[in-house]
């Protein structure tokens, strides 16, 4: 008697379970705070110039540059990974609240503003081509959203810090003030504290070891 051949056993997807749903939406949910947070953050850094806009062009620069970075922290995708702990908080505050701290003041003239408004200009090029690159991975706390490695990052591997650093080095020379300065120097020992989290934090990632070891710099060819 000729036996029936057997079948496969049927596969039955297994139904998302409650609890599943509920911490994706959790999870979505505190990725959508957190960016309303940090938006608000760059917004309300932007005000003090927004207001003085009509003064100086150097303060429509600057503004136009922390405006674009909340409105691009709206749109942020969650992380794959992110370092959430005291040093992490302490060095990426310290880097974003300093420049976004100084204050116009009494405005340069001639040479030293044309420079100041130079300096503005490129580094808010630099930095929001950098962004365009990232796309939705633009993130403040050392994170990996993904490796991005085209275009400025195939020069340096943190092209949009030097170029808010650049930014926030045109509006001090613009207007000069020891608060300005001070603020602008505070800033370096952060950004760089900063960038050692971040890659401290990347460096489980085999495609960003691939990455730092082709592009051997972090902020300035042959510096550093």
């Amino acid at each position: 008697m000729a036996v029936a051949p057997s079948r496969p056993p049927a596969v039955v997807a297994r139904p998302e379970r409650k609890s599943d749903g509920s911490a994706r939406r959790a999870a979505q949910l505190r990725n959508l705070g957190c960016n309303v947070l940090l938006a608000g953050a760059f917004f309300v850094a932007a005000y003090p110039n927004v207001r003085h806009y009509g003064t100086s062009l150097a303060n429509g620069i600057w503004a136009a540059g922390a405006i674009i970075m909340g409105a691009l922290s709206l749109i942020r995708v969650a992380p794959r990974a992110v370092m959430l702990d005291v040093r992490a908080f302490a060095a990426t505050g310290a880097m974003f609240a300093a420049p976004c701290l100084m204050r116009p003041t009494s405005a340069s003239s001639g040479v030293i503003l044309s420079l100041a408004l130079g300096l503005e200009i490129v580094g808010l090029v630099l930095s929001e081509t950098a962004r365009i690159y990232m796309g939705r991975s633009f993130g403040v706390l050392p994170a990996n959203r993904g490796i991005v490695s085209r275009g400025p990052f195939r020069v340096v591997r943190h092209p949009v810090y030097r170029g808010w650093f650049i930014l926030s080095t045109g509006f001090a020379l613009a207007y000069p003030s020891a608060r300005n300065f001070a603020l602008l120097a505070l800033t370096i020992p952060f950004m760089l504290w900063r960038i050692r989290l971040e890659e401290e934090l990347l460096a489980h990632d085999g495609e960003y070891r691939v990455y730092s070891a082709k592009v051997r710099y972090r902020l300035i060819p042959g510096v550093i």
